[in-house]
């Protein structure tokens, strides 16, 4: 059952207040509510946090502060690291917005800020990857206070949960780790799969350590023997000064890293979450929200992450025809995230958009993938006027593709041309032609010989280039004084499909 509201009922809250913690959880599941998480830590920063605010995970949003005022204890000790990863699936993607952007209940990163704007720029398919390189540095412990005491005004309110939670929230934030970021994105693409295959070996089990000199130049060796496209960006957080900026290149990237190293200050990373029962135990430690729909949640806040680097990678004119559905979807969900977890018609209109939207930009990626394979076919063709005899050994000669079973995308059409002609003076001859027509993009072709006996006679391309082409000339001629029988048939897709 959804809940139509957040508040507790005024008679429920005192059943839950007379209760054990225990018999409270069992109350509060078969009622179809969650048990909140005494603790939770690790949390992304957000811009609206602050230390001893409170926050409400239903909506999402940071409220007023229950807590007299503390002092953290200070951290002097950090730890240092660098992590270099490739990302070529959705299970990786996945698990990179689960490190950078995801929350818990509804207090979930879905705003492009410092920590997750990296995101974006994450591309990947059979023929593209992402090498993600990071430097960080951050506080081993979280800054905090040994004792955390609610206002006299707060404590006011313990005997009214519903009030309570309007003006303090579920959590207060306890502590906070505090931190650098330095991450660069090497977005690299290939002209065909084995391209990517062969790119992706060269480095065996593990990601270039391109922070290194020898790391990066071994890394552009890579790039340049694979034939490589590479795009790099970087984004960066706790410091001061002006980071220096791009067009990037990797030994820019090393420049910059360094600069960064020099003047890292640290901004807060990571919160720490305390919920308000730790300390007044009388507070009921639930919410009538049915875990189902946080489960929702957070599945509609990774897909739309999904959806922002799906889209930030497709070409400017498929951006141009999704940017008013993208933009009513990105928009919509930051500008409702306060009442997703309360309003069920919203929560299941924005997670249909997000599947909408994410199988369409998902087909593009598939269609330019194809795209890419069928600029590597070209080159199979035989040249122009190139005369190619029937022989007993072969009658049928293949170019491109006539099938695709890497993806429901790609929908290939086929028409078949036969001229077919009893014995003559002399030759008799043919000229196979389809199109031009701007709305079919040819990407495979076949002649066909009809007869098996060696006698048809011979066939040549009448135009310099077929596949992804509008247009198909064959010629076809039989031997002196004897007939022929032969067959075209042209594959093609819808051009509007293709426009890359």
């Amino acid at each position: 059952m959804i809940a139509t509201s957040v508040q507790i009922a005024d008679g429920y809250s005192a059943r839950l207040l007379a209760m054990p913690k225990q018999e409270q959880s069992s109350l509060l599941k078969d009622n179809g509510g969650t048990v909140l998480e005494q603790v939770i830590s690790n949390l992304p920063w957000q811009d609206a946090f602050t230390l001893g605010c409170g926050v409400d995970v239903v909506t999402g949003t940071s409220t007023g502060s229950a807590l007299k005022h503390f002092e953290p204890n200070s951290n002097t000790v950090k730890q240092f690291t660098e992590n270099y990863r490739f990302i070529q699936s959705d299970e990786q993607m996945n698990r990179e917005i689960e490190a950078s952007a995801s929350g818990k209940y509804n207090v979930q990163g879905v705003v492009i800020n410092g920590s997750a704007a990296y995101l974006s720029k994450v591309e990947y398919s059979e023929v593209s990857t992402t090498l993600i390189a990071e430097y960080g540095s951050q506080d081993v412990q979280y800054a905090e206070a040994e004792t955390y005491e609610l206002t006299d005004e707060a404590k006011s309110l313990l005997g009214n949960p519903s009030e309570f939670r309007k003006r303090y929230g579920d959590y207060f934030i306890s502590g906070v780790r505090r931190g650098s970021r330095f991450i660069a994105t090497y977005t690299c693409k290939a002209n065909s799969v084995q391209q990517m295959d062969e790119f992706k070996a060269s480095f065996g089990a593990e990601a270039p350590e391109v922070f290194s000199a020898e790391g990066s130049t071994r890394f552009m060796q890579a790039v340049s023997q694979s034939s490589i496209s590479l795009t790099v960006n970087v984004d960066a957080e706790g410091y001061q000064g002006v980071v220096p900026s791009g067009p990037w290149t990797p030994e820019k990237v090393l420049e910059a890293l360094e600069w960064f190293k020099k003047n890292e200050q640290g901004s807060p990373l990571r919160a720490k979450l305390t919920h308000y029962s730790t300390i007044a135990p009388q507070y009921p430690q639930s919410v009538d929200i049915s875990p189902d729909i946080f489960v929702s949640l957070r599945q509609l806040y990774t897909k739309l992450w999904d959806v922002r680097s799906r889209y930030d990678s497709c070409p400017q004119n498929y951006q141009d025809q999704l940017k008013q559905e993208y933009t009513a979807f990105d928009y919509g969900v930051v500008a409702n995230q306060n009442i997703l977890a309360t309003d069920s018609t919203k929560l299941l209109d924005y997670q249909q958009k997000a599947d909408d939207l994410l199988s369409k930009l998902t087909d593009i990626v598939a269609r330019m993938d194809f795209y890419t394979k069928l600029k590597n076919v070209v080159p199979t063709e035989p040249g122009n006027g190139q005369e190619i005899k029937e022989g007993s050994g072969q009658q049928t000669w293949a170019y491109g593709y006539s099938t695709y079973t890497k993806s429901d995308a790609v929908v290939i059409h086929s028409t078949q041309l036969n001229y077919k002609a009893s014995g003559h003076v002399g030759h008799r001859g043919n000229t196979f032609e389809f199109g031009p027509n701007g709305n079919y993009l040819i990407v495979g072709w076949q002649v066909v010989s009809n007869w098996n006996d060696g006698t048809n006679g011979s066939w040549w391309k009448g135009t310099d280039q077929i596949i992804l082409g509008s247009y198909a000339c064959v010629r076809v001629r039989s031997k002196y004084d004897r007939g022929c029988d032969w067959s075209l048939i042209i594959y093609y897709v819808d051009a509007k499909d293709y426009q890359f």
